[in-house]
């Protein structure tokens, strides 16, 4: 459901503006509406958005300081109670410095970790002694070459080899005064320094690095003084927007805000403004106005909101869809799922999340933040949608006798994994296709009874007559199959539906009616009607046709488990041995394997059959604006 909201309008004289807007901003329950007209504080909104930019600039910037010291912690950023705002910024620097000393330790130990590298074949030798050969014009060259290519080419015009490794030989050579050197490879430059000085430098870089990320990890306790700044940052910027967002009038003096409120708070925001002693106006909200939505749903149906936030927030005359994407969203899925087995392990995720032990995991843990509750519902639904569909961890029930197709309980789940009688389809599938039927006829009927609220009975007459077409079809059929109607009965009743059903699709539907012309309006409404069979015929199909990728996923999954346990039972043998390790192993990564794949689809597809084919069917646009009260965070 939709909370109900208010508009509130407010006039603030400009001197007392900002001690307004800090008394507002504490009480967070408005929601401020963007002014229409701002063209009189066009210099002054200038400036404040300059200022909101640098704001947000420095806001990213602490943002991304204390993620880095949560993780360097290893602490959940949720946990943390907030401290001294001002001492952040002398926190931040302190924190940055070592960051830089690190960085360029860490730069300094890579070149000392080189120049030993490059200096270990030569071991150590005298520099002053070469340097004293330099002086006399006897300059010494450092060479390597391949093994081979030494033996062949140059140990006749060298002393030997200083050092050998599998694949080089270092070697020097000697020239006098200009002459060339008979060696034609290129000379090794080595570094200013001898071997012993680049360990030892290697070494003492190190253990600073090392030293300096203790700090670190000291100086990453002023967290909670980061967490502090970055919401004070956060609420300034929600206050120079305020402020941006407020329409001038009388040459500036006076300030016209407009804002919203849900109406259950309507005592407490009428008491804050007769003690702001300022003028305001409360009214109920009109067919114009862009009101934000806030929702206001059941236990159940509230774990449900992040999915249809996902798509968009519905606008305030439409009809809040959560409700219907909460049951059927959970149906699909763990039809999707199919295996009790998998069932009990997402709800055991779902419980330890919401005991918070989820957030310790790395990625899964940031990925369903928030959603814990819904993964345990979830899961709940897939160990009993999964129980009668007779699977546990790829195992069929009825057939592995867990539970003995004689017993009553046995026979369901038996008849359940079977086919309709007299025909070759699977009676899951035939499930599936009637879930969708069902599903797609409920949008049909939301869609005209939420355009009938909206525009009026006499615009619709052709939606409804689709509604009747399709949903007295079905429930014609379904109490044919029955057996509640006769063949003869069934033939009258639904020439009867689409008698009644013809008239308002081409002759009634809102086409002509537009043209102002009886006549062209006998002419145009059955061409428009027949149209609108067309598209209704080929996407209604298509639409049905979707959901039977549910019965695919979960008889995919299935197959899959089954596969990974008859691959471990091949492995393991008829004879307990040690071979039953491997099979364990092949078990275990198989159906986690599996069971993440089907999560995954388990996701994907019943969230596509809500946006796509339920809000088509519908009438969902979903373009509100979410309700964001004006708060101190």
């Amino acid at each position: 459901m939709i909370q109900k909201m208010k508009k509130l309008t407010f006039l603030v004289y400009h001197k007392e503006y900002e001690e307004f807007l800090e008394e507002l901003q504490k009480l967070g329950v408005v929601h401020l509406q963007n002014a229409d007209d701002q063209s009189a504080g066009d210099e002054r909104n200038a400036a404040l958005y300059s200022e909101v930019n640098k704001l947000e600039e420095e806001l990213k910037h602490v943002a991304a300081i204390k993620k880095e010291m949560a993780d360097l912690k290893g602490i959940d950023i949720d946990t943390v109670v907030a401290g001294n705002a001002d001492a952040a910024a002398e926190a931040i620097a302190l924190y940055e410095q070592i960051k830089d000393k690190i960085s360029a330790a860490s730069q300094n130990a890579l070149r000392y970790e080189h120049d030993a590298d490059v200096l270990r074949p030569w071991g150590q030798f005298d520099r002053e002694q070469i340097e004293r050969l330099e002086a006399n014009n006897i300059h010494i060259h450092f060479h390597a070459a391949p093994n081979s290519v030494f033996k062949k080419q140059y140990e006749a015009y060298t002393s030997g080899a200083i050092s050998q490794d599998k694949s080089y030989v270092y070697f020097v050579s000697f020239t006098q005064n200009d002459d060339a050197d008979e060696v034609d490879l290129d000379d090794i430059q080595l570094p200013d320094i001898s071997l012993s000085e680049a360990e030892e430098q290697l070494s003492l870089t190190l253990k600073e690095a090392e030293s300096l990320k203790t700090q670190l990890l000291e100086s990453a306790d002023a967290l909670p003084h980061v967490v502090a700044y970055e919401n004070s940052l956060i609420n300034k910027i929600e206050f120079e927007k305020a402020q941006i967002d407020t329409a001038l009038a009388a040459n500036g003096k006076v300030m016209v805000v407009e804002g919203w409120f849900p109406v259950n708070l309507e005592a407490k925001v009428e008491s804050f403004l007769k003690k702001a002693d300022t003028y305001y106006d409360i009214r109920e909200p009109q067919s114009e106005d862009d009101v934000p939505i806030m929702f206001k749903n059941n236990k159940f149906t509230s774990l449900f909101e992040g999915l249809t936030k996902m798509y968009g927030f519905p606008s305030y005359n439409e009809w809040d869809p959560t409700p219907i994407i909460a049951p059927f969203f959970t149906l699909f899925f763990a039809i999707c799922m199919g295996d009790a087995g998998y069932g009990i392990l997402i709800a055991l995720y779902g419980l330890f999340g919401i005991a918070g032990k989820t957030k310790k995991v790395p990625i899964l843990g940031e990925m369903l933040a928030g959603c814990e509750a819904m993964v345990f519902v979830l899961g709940v639904a897939t160990t009993i949608v999964g129980f009668f569909l007779g699977t546990f961890f790829g195992i069929n029930i009825v057939e592995a006798g867990w539970i003995p197709a004689t017993t009553a309980l046995g026979g369901i789940l038996a008849w359940l994994q079977g086919n309709v009688p007299g025909t070759e389809y699977s009676i899951q599938m035939a499930g599936a296709i009637c879930i969708g039927v069902f599903h797609i006829c409920l949008a049909m009927i939301i869609k005209a009874l939420l355009y009938t609220q909206k525009e009026g009975f006499k615009s619709q007459i052709s939606t409804w007559g689709w509604v009747i077409l399709l949903v007295g079809g079905v429930i014609t059929g379904v109490l044919t199959l029955a057996g509640t109607l006769s063949q003869e009965q069934m033939q009258l009743v639904l020439i009867g539906i689409g008698a009644v059903a013809a008239v308002a699709i081409y002759l009634l539907n809102d086409v002509g009616r537009m043209t102002n012309s009886p006549i062209k309006g006998i002419i145009i409404n059955p061409l428009a009607g027949l149209y609108d069979t067309y598209n209704m015929a080929s996407g209604l199909m298509g639409d049905i046709l979707s959901y039977i990728r549910i019965y695919a996923l979960c008889l995919a999954g299935g197959m899959l488990g089954g596969a990974f346990n008859m691959i471990g039972d091949m492995v393991r043998g008829d004879e307990m041995s040690w071979t039953i390790v491997f099979a364990v192993i092949i078990y275990v990564i198989g159906h986690i394997f599996n069971l993440l794949m089907s999560a995954i689809s388990a996701f994907v597809h019943p969230l596509r059959l809500n946006f796509v084919e339920y809000f088509k069917n519908a009438g969902y646009d979903g373009k509100g604006t979410g309700y964001k009260p004006f708060e101190v965070k």
